[in-house]
């Protein structure tokens, strides 16, 4: 397995796909959030927008020229949040390894990797958020020292309109 930049050439396809797979294992947990493949056209450019504007890297885990996975680590990013002052923070925005390379060790490395980054780009503090119910992330972000940071709580309160 190697680690990579992100080259749109080699690895577009094969990013495409595991954000797709994670688009749609997220929807399994909310049926609310769109199907992968209705949101991947937008999504990729968006991500390499956030790059591009905060100091950002798509890393790309490969095995024998193969996508199996990707992360997004963005070192410069602003909270908008009032109470929290002008705080900057390192963000990991996408970690997802492809379903048939699961269990290898592959999301570690990813990690590692997104967190070297940000320490050779002097990032004080690195955030990843993860959907409640995804609870391997979860696993894997607390294996690797990551703390809870805010908890935020919904409560369905109608229906929504058939």
């Amino acid at each position: 397995m190697l680690i990579r930049n992100f080259n749109k050439e080699a690895h577009l396809p094969g990013v495409e796909a595991c954000l797709i797979e994670l688009q749609d294992f997220e929807r399994s947990i909310d049926p609310r959030m769109p199907a992968g493949a209705d949101i991947v056209a937008d999504y990729i450019p968006r991500m390499l927008f956030r790059c591009a504007h905060c100091d950002g890297r798509v890393l790309v885990a490969e095995v024998d020229g193969e996508v199996a996975g990707f992360t997004t680590i963005l070192a410069r990013v602003q909270s908008e949040e009032i109470e929290e002052g002008l705080a900057e923070y390192g963000l990991v925005s996408d970690l997802v390894v492809a379903g048939r390379f699961r269990g290898q060790g592959f999301g570690r490395k990813l990690l590692e990797a997104a967190e070297s980054y940000a320490i050779d780009n002097d990032v004080a503090w690195l955030r990843v958020g993860v959907l409640a119910g995804n609870h391997s992330a979860s696993a894997l972000y607390d294996s690797l020292g990551f703390k809870e940071l805010y908890i935020e709580r919904e409560k369905k309160l109608i229906a929504p309109a058939p």
